[in-house]
C-alpha cells in the first residue's frame, strides 16, 4: 500500500484527506494551522511537524492549498517537500492554479526525480466530506493509472484529460460557469430587491425554474438569509477570475463577461468581503444600487 501525504487541510483538503484514510491509505498530513489537522489524528493519522517530515514519510504527496505561491513555498527551502523526498516520487497538485504554473511546477521538481499529476477538484465541501468530488487530471497517463485508486478515495467522477496542466486548464473553464452563475444571481436578485421584488419571492421564482441548478440554489439561501459563510470563499473566486483572465490572454481567447466579473470581484475585495462567501457578490451590488 502506498503512503501518501497531504498538504494542505482547509475547508476542502481536511475532508479530502479524511476520505484517504477512510480508503485505507497510510497518511501522514501537514497544514500550517495545527488544530485543522488534529481530527485526522483520531482517523489514525501520523501529523508532521514540517512539509519535509511529510515527504520522509510518503510516497505520493498530496497538495491542496491557495495558490501557485502556497505550492512553491512547501516545496521549497530547508523544511519543504523536496528536502524531504527522493527519486521516484510522485506530487499530486489537487489546488486551483494556471496551467502554466503547473507546468513550472512539474518542470522545477523533475530535477529532483518527482513525477506530477495536477488534479484539481470540481464540487463543494459536501462532495468533498462524502467523497463524491469531480477530478480533473493532467499530466503523463501511466502515472495517472497508477494513482486513480488514491483519487478514487476523494472523488466519483476521475477524468484524464491530457498532458501537464490539461486538469488545471479545465478547472479554470469550470470556475468560469461557478462565477458567471453566483454573478448573474447576484445582478437578478440586486434588480429584484431595487426594483421592490422581495428577494424571497424571486428565489422562488428561480429555483422553481429549469435554470436552476445545485449551485444557485444553495446561493440563493446564502442572499435570502444574508448568510454568508464560506463554502467557496469570494477570495477564492477572485484569485481565480485573475487567473482565467491571464490564461485567457497568454492563449488568446477573448472573455469579455470574465473580465467584468473579475473587476466587480476586485471591488468586492477592496470593501472586505474577500472571506465572506462568494454569493457576497450580491452585497457588493446592493451596495452599489444603495440597498446596504
Amino acid at each position: 500500500m502506498k503512503r501518501v501525504g497531504f498538504v494542505g487541510l482547509g475547508l476542502m483538503g481536511g475532508p479530502m484527506a479524511a476520505n484517504v484514510v477512510h480508503g485505507g491509505f497510510p497518511l501522514t498530513a501537514f497544514n500550517r494551522s495545527s488544530a485543522k489537522a488534529e481530527p485526522l489524528r483520531a482517523l489514525g493519522a501520523k501529523l508532521a511537524a514540517t512539509p519535509r517530515d511529510v515527504a520522509a514519510a510518503s510516497d505520493v504527496v498530496i497538495c491542496m492549498l491557495t495558490d501557485a505561491a502556497a505550492v512553491h513555498n512547501v516545496l521549497t527551502g530547508e523544511y519543504g517537500l523536496l528536502a524531504g523526498g527522493r527519486k521516484g516520487m510522485t506530487l499530486i497538485d489537487m489546488s486551483t492554479v494556471a496551467p502554466e504554473q503547473s507546468r513550472d511546477t512539474a518542470a522545477g521538481i523533475a530535477g529532483y526525480g518527482w513525477e506530477m499529476l495536477d488534479a484539481p477538484v470540481f464540487g463543494s465541501t459536501g462532495p468533498a466530506r462524502e467523497g463524491k468530488l469531480g477530478i480533473m487530471v493532467g499530466g503523463e497517463a501511466a502515472l495517472f493509472e497508477e494513482h486513480r485508486d488514491l483519487l478514487a478515495t476523494m472523488g466519483t467522477i476521475i477524468l484524464h484529460l491530457g498532458p501537464q496542466g490539461s486538469g488545471a486548464l479545465a478547472k479554470l473553464c469550470f470556475n468560469l460557469m461557478v462565477a458567471a452563475q453566483v454573478g448573474s444571481l447576484a445582478e437578478a436578485m440586486t434588480l429584484a430587491a431595487k426594483g421592490g421584488v422581495s428577494l424571497e419571492a424571486m428565489g422562488t421564482i428561480i429555483k422553481s425554474s429549469p435554470i436552476v441548478s445545485n449551485l444557485i440554489e444553495r446561493k440563493i439561501g446564502n442572499i435570502v438569509a444574508g448568510d454568508y459563510a464560506p463554502a467557496f470563499p469570494l477570495k477564492h473566486l477572485h484569485k481565480d477570475l485573475g487567473l482565467m483572465t491571464d490564461t485567457a490572454r497568454e492563449i488568446g481567447a477573448q472573455l469579455p463577461v470574465t473580465e467584468a466579473l473579475y473587476a466587480l470581484c476586485s471591488e468586492a475585495m477592496a470593501r472586505g468581503l474577500g472571506d465572506l462567501d462568494s454569493a457576497a457578490l450580491y452585497r457588493q451590488l446592493a451596495s452599489m444600487a444603495g440597498l446596504e
